[in-house]
């Protein structure tokens, strides 16, 4: 959207034109205006070159394209509540059935699909299926956007091939350039903050010892005991700074925050994750709040209209699971819970420097 908007607009076009939809929208963040100003740029040049509006190319085919931009919301990333969002109301998950694609926007039959995969439509077109399905590997199938963040030297946004095993991303200078200041790698989250963390051992190798690469079958391998999920594509690299329950906790904070509050398993378990999580953190935890946050994670988890309590406890859950050690030692050392704010007070345990 930022650099060649008319890629999306094309994929757009395509698409709507192979769903013989007549009115199409591109919902964006209200964080993003200034990508929407870019959108609308190239909207108004497309509408000028006769790629949109009334019989487009002199066909009996017509499109109007629409930009709208959200006030916010994570939750409104759920098509049910991206619908209710462009409808005008509060962006609140509807419940399923009826589906989007049977009873949809303003009643109509509506496909819901990410501007990646839009965007990919049309090269698709040009080239063909048959070549897309070669890049890459299996069952996951061409290219992946791969946002990397955190403990990397290079930080940013990749194209990848799926298929790239996940150690040559992490370390190779083509992808994020290793462990920044030359630390140890600690952990990874492989798709955004709503998938479960994995430590080094098992983000590397699955259990089974096989190279672990960056495919929605292999990062999954294992199930959630010793595997996670692609999910977004947000990489986040931890090193062996990084204190695991003060970054669980900052997460519940968003998810607590972010949540709709529709359903009670959500709106009430996401403020209970957070609590107990921040008197943790905070040198005023239990022993019993481990087990405690495990069990508020079981009674949200697919109890909930959408995914995202899911989304909330799955964090917490993976992180008792194999970090379940750093959360005893928050709890037995009180004393420096008020002070761990620039790493992981475990570390001294370890009588490594922070």
């Amino acid at each position: 959207m930022q650099r060649i908007p008319h890629r999306l607009i094309e994929g757009m076009i395509v698409a709507s034109y192979a769903l013989g939809s007549k009115t199409s929208y591109i919902y964006i963040r209200g964080e993003l205006m200034w990508i929407g100003k870019i959108l609308e740029k190239a909207i108004a040049e497309a509408y000028a070159n006769g790629f949109l509006g009334k019989n487009i190319l002199g066909t009996d085919y017509s499109l109007d394209l629409v930009v709208h931009p959200g006030a916010g919301a994570y939750i409104c990333g759920e098509e049910s509540a991206l619908l209710e969002s462009l409808e005008g109301k509060r962006g609140n998950p509807r419940i399923k059935p009826p589906f989007a694609a049977v009873y949809g926007l303003y009643g109509c039959p509506t496909i819901v699909n990410n501007v990646e995969t839009i965007s990919a439509v049309s090269w698709i077109v040009n080239n063909g299926g048959d070549a897309y399905a070669k890049i890459g590997v299996g069952k996951s199938t061409g290219t992946k956007l791969i946002s990397a963040s955190g403990h990397i030297n290079k930080p940013g946004v990749y194209e990848i091939e799926m298929g790239l095993p996940v150690e040559e991303f992490i370390y190779s200078e083509t992808y994020c350039g290793g462990i920044k200041n030359g630390r140890k790698l600690k952990a990874v989250i492989p798709g955004g903050s709503s998938v479960p963390i994995l430590p080094a051992s098992l983000i590397l190798k699955t259990a089974k010892g096989e190279p672990r690469l960056m495919t929605y079958e292999s990062l999954s391998e294992g199930g959630f005991e010793t595997g996670s999920m692609m999910g977004s594509g947000g990489f986040i690299v931890m090193d062996d700074t990084t204190c695991v329950v003060r970054n669980t906790w900052n997460f519940s904070r968003f998810y607590h925050h972010e949540s709709c509050g529709q359903c009670s398993p959500c709106r009430e378990g996401t403020g209970w994750l957070e609590k107990v999580l921040h008197r943790i953190e905070h040198g005023h935890g239990r022993i019993e709040d481990i087990d405690l946050l495990v069990e508020i994670g079981k009674k949200m988890e697919g109890k909930t209209i959408c995914a995202f309590a899911d989304a909330a406890s799955w964090p917490v859950g993976s992180a008792v699971r194999h970090f379940r050690e750093e959360f005893e030692y928050h709890i037995k050392h009180p004393e420096h819970g008020e002070h761990s704010h620039h790493g992981c007070c475990i570390l001294e345990k370890m009588g490594q420097t922070r």
